[in-house]
C-alpha cells in the first residue's frame, strides 16, 4: 500500500504533465492565432473582399439600322425582364411557385428554366421572363423580399418599326444557339438577355451591332443580395456601332402599299451606282414576333400561308423571266449578225417544230415584224425564229453580262443564282441532250430559264448604263468593286434601249400608257413578260385559253416587268414580280410605273406619281 506522501508526488506529476500539454496545445493555437489574424490577415482579407464583391455584366446597346436617311429600320426600347441566378436560390421550384403567382409562368417556360439551369454554371443568371409588362414588373419588385436571388431587370429590347416592310432585308434577333455558343467565345453571347442577328443585316453584320460588355462592381450580403454599387472597376459597356443602308424607307413602304395582299417582289437601283433603293418582298412578316417568341400558332398560320411570307422572293425567287429575256437574245443576234435590225419574219401566230406547235401569245399572229417592232409588240415568234439561227450557247454570255445568273455582295443569305441554260448545262444537269424545243422555249424566258426579280432588276440597270456592268449593294460603307465594262456594242445596246422605250412611250408598245410616269416631259422605257407556270393543251387553244380570272390562284401566269427612267437620262432601274398576277403589262407594269414615278419625285424631279388608269395594248 502506497503512503500519502507517494500519492501526493504522483498527483502533482501528472498536474505538470496535463498542465504541460495544456500548455502545448494553447502555444499551438495561439500561434496559429496568431499566424492567421496578423502574418496571413491581409491575405484572407483580400479573399473576403472577393467573397463580398459580384461583378454584374452591363449589356451594350445594339446598334441602329438605319436607312439612307437616317431613317430607324431596326431600333431598341425599353424592355422589362427577369433572371434568376441559380447559386443564390435554396429551393428553385419554390422560388418559380413564388413568381408564378405574379408572372403566369407555363410548363414548358419552367422546363426551359430548370433546363438552362442544369446547363449552365450557377452563377450565371437565367432568363426567367422578358417583354414585361409594367404592372407585373412592378409588382415583383415589391415582392423581392420574398425572391431571394431574382433580379428584375430593365434593358432595351430589339424593335422593328416598320410593319415588317424590311423585314427580309433587316432579318431578326433571336437567343444564340449551341453551334454559335460554341463557335463565339464573347462573354456576351453567355448572358440570358442577349439577343444576336439571326437572318438578315442583323445576321451578316452582327458583330459591329452589338457592341462590347462592361461591367459594375457590386456588394453583396451573406444571402447573395446586392447592398450598394461600387465605381471602382467599371467597365462602361460600348454600344453596337449603326449600320446604314442604301435603302429610301418611304419608297419601300410605297411600294408595299402598291402590292396590296399580291405576293412577289420588287427591286429599284440606281443605274450609275448600283445603290438599291427598295429591296421588297411581299408579303412579309413581323420581325417583332420572333423578338417576342413565336407561338405554335403563329407559326403554323405563317407556314400554311401559300403566299410563303417567310421567303424572301426577291433574292431568292426562281421564276422564268418571260419576255423580259429578250433583250439578251436580241443582243446576241445583233453581235453574231445573224439578222440585221431591218430584216422582217412573218408571224403567223405559232411555229410547228416536229409534231408540236409553238405558240405566239397573241393568237392570230402579229404579220411582219423587224426587231424593233418584235421588241415593242412582244412576238414570240420572231424570237423562235431568231434563236433557231443563233443558238443558246451563244445567247448565254450576253444574259450573264446583263446581270442574269449572277449572285451579289449584298449581306443576305437565300440569294439564288438562277438559271441561263445551254446545252451543256442540260447535259449536266439532267443527263439529256438539247433540243431545238428547249431553245424555243428559252428564247422567250420559259423553259429551264429561271431568274430573280433582283437580276432583272440590274439587267434593266446595265442596259440603262450602257457602259458598266453596275453592281448592287444594300450597305453604306461596305467595299463595292469598281464595275466592269459592259463590254456589248454601244450601237446594239441603242437598238435594245430604243425598242424598250417604244414599249412604253409609242401606241402599240405592250405597256404603252401616255404620260406613264406621270411627271411631265419624263418619259421611261421597259419590257413586260408574262411567266407561265402551266402548260397549255392542243385541246385548249382549240377551245380557247382559259383566262388567269378563272384559274386557282397558283394556276395563273406570274406578272413581271423591268424598266427605268428617265429614258433620256437614266437615274433608276427596277423591276416588279407579281405572282401569278396575270400579264406582264397589266399589274406589274402599273406598279412599276408607280415606283419608278415616286423614285424621280423624291431624287427632286417634280410631279405626280398617280398615272390614269393603263391602256391595254398588248398581253406579254
Amino acid at each position: 500500500m502506497k503512503k500519502p506522501d507517494d500519492i501526493a508526488n504522483m498527483m502533482s506529476r501528472r498536474s505538470a504533465l496535463i498542465g504541460m500539454g495544456g500548455l502545448s496545445i494553447f502555444t499551438v493555437l495561439a500561434s496559429r492565432l496568431y499566424y492567421l489574424q496578423v502574418i496571413r490577415a491581409e491575405d484572407y482579407k483580400v479573399l473576403s473582399d472577393k467573397n463580398r464583391f459580384n461583378f454584374n455584366t452591363v449589356m451594350p446597346e445594339r446598334g441602329q439600322i438605319l436607312d439612307r436617311f437616317g431613317v430607324p429600320l431596326a431600333t431598341n426600347k425599353q424592355d422589362f425582364r427577369l433572371v434568376l441566378v441559380p447559386e443564390r436560390v435554396k429551393n428553385i421550384d419554390l422560388a418559380l411557385d413564388r413568381i408564378n403567382r405574379i408572372l403566369p409562368l407555363s410548363e414548358p417556360t419552367r422546363k426551359r428554366i430548370k433546363s438552362d439551369i442544369r446547363k449552365k454554371a450557377k452563377f450565371i443568371p437565367v432568363l426567367i421572363g422578358e417583354h414585361i409588362d409594367w404592372p407585373i414588373f412592378s409588382k415583383l419588385n415589391i415582392k423581392l423580399p420574398d425572391l431571394p436571388g431574382v433580379i428584375p431587370m430593365e434593358g432595351k429590347g430589339r424593335h422593328y418599326p416598320h410593319n415588317g416592310v424590311f423585314a427580309h432585308v433587316l432579318g431578326y434577333v433571336g437567343k444564340p444557339n449551341p453551334a454559335a455558343l460554341k463557335q463565339d467565345k464573347d462573354t456576351l453571347l453567355r448572358q440570358p438577355t442577349f439577343r444576336m442577328g439571326k437572318t438578315g443585316i442583323e445576321q451578316s453584320h452582327d458583330k459591329n451591332l452589338r457592341g462590347s460588355a462592361g461591367r459594375t462592381k457590386v456588394e453583396v450580403n451573406a444571402v447573395g443580395r446586392t447592398v450598394r454599387a461600387w465605381d471602382d472597376d467599371k467597365i462602361p459597356a460600348a454600344p453596337g456601332s449603326d449600320v446604314w443602308l442604301t435603302l429610301d424607307s418611304e419608297l419601300q413602304t410605297y411600294a408595299a402599299s402598291l402590292f396590296g395582299e399580291e405576293s412577289g417582289g420588287a427591286a429599284v437601283i440606281d443605274v450609275t451606282t448600283g445603290e438599291l433603293r427598295t429591296l421588297l418582298s411581299m408579303p412579309t412578316f413581323d420581325g417583332n414576333l420572333f423578338v417576342m417568341g413565336l407561338t405554335n400558332k403563329q407559326f403554323k398560320k405563317m407556314d400554311s400561308d401559300p403566299r410563303r411570307p417567310q421567303f424572301n422572293k426577291v433574292i431568292g425567287g426562281g421564276y422564268p423571266p418571260a419576255s423580259t429575256f429578250k433583250m439578251s437574245v436580241m443582243l446576241a443576234a445583233l453581235e453574231h449578225k445573224v439578222i440585221s435590225p431591218r430584216d422582217k419574219i412573218f408571224c403567223t401566230g405559232k411555229v410547228h417544230l416536229g409534231n408540236r406547235d409553238f405558240h405566239c401569245w397573241k393568237r392570230r399572229g402579229h404579220g411582219l415584224m423587224n426587231m424593233h417592232s418584235a421588241l415593242k409588240q412582244s412576238c414570240d415568234v420572231y424570237f423562235y425564229e431568231v434563236i433557231q439561227r443563233l443558238g443558246m450557247d451563244k445567247v448565254k454570255p450576253f444574259a450573264e453580262k446583263l446581270g442574269l445568273g449572277q449572285t451579289y455582295k449584298l449581306g443576305l443569305r437565300g440569294q439564288a443564282k438562277g438559271v441561263v441554260p445551254n446545252p451543256q448545262w442540260k447535259q449536266e444537269k439532267l443527263g439529256n441532250g438539247w433540243r431545238t424545243g428547249d431553245s424555243l422555249n428559252a428564247a422567250i424566258g420559259q423553259g429551264f430559264v429561271l431568274s430573280t426579280p433582283l437580276q432583272l432588276a440590274v439587267m434593266a440597270a446595265r442596259i440603262a448604263n450602257g457602259k458598266n456592268a453596275v453592281s448592287p449593294f444594300i450597305v453604306v460603307g461596305d467595299e463595292i468593286p469598281t464595275p466592269d465594262p459592259l463590254d456589248i456594242n454601244p450601237k446594239h445596246l441603242l437598238l435594245v434601249q430604243e425598242a424598250m422605250h417604244a414599249v412604253c412611250e409609242v401606241p402599240g408598245g405592250t405597256a404603252y400608257k401616255p404620260g406613264g410616269l406621270g411627271i411631265p416631259g419624263v418619259e421611261m422605257a421597259g419590257k413586260t413578260g408574262t411567266g407561265q407556270v402551266r402548260g397549255i393543251s392542243a385541246a385548249e387553244r382549240l377551245t380557247g385559253v382559259l383566262k388567269n380570272a378563272v384559274l386557282p390562284w397558283k394556276l395563273r401566269d406570274h406578272s413581271i416587268f423591268v424598266g427605268y427612267a428617265p429614258y433620256d437620262n437614266p437615274r433608276f432601274a427596277a423591276c416588279v414580280l407579281v405572282e401569278h398576277g396575270g400579264s406582264g403589262a397589266r399589274m406589274a407594269a402599273d406598279i412599276c410605273r408607280k415606283i419608278l414615278g415616286r423614285a424621280l419625285e423624291r431624287d427632286g424631279v417634280k410631279g405626280t406619281s398617280e398615272p390614269s388608269e393603263p391602256i391595254i395594248v398588248g398581253d406579254n
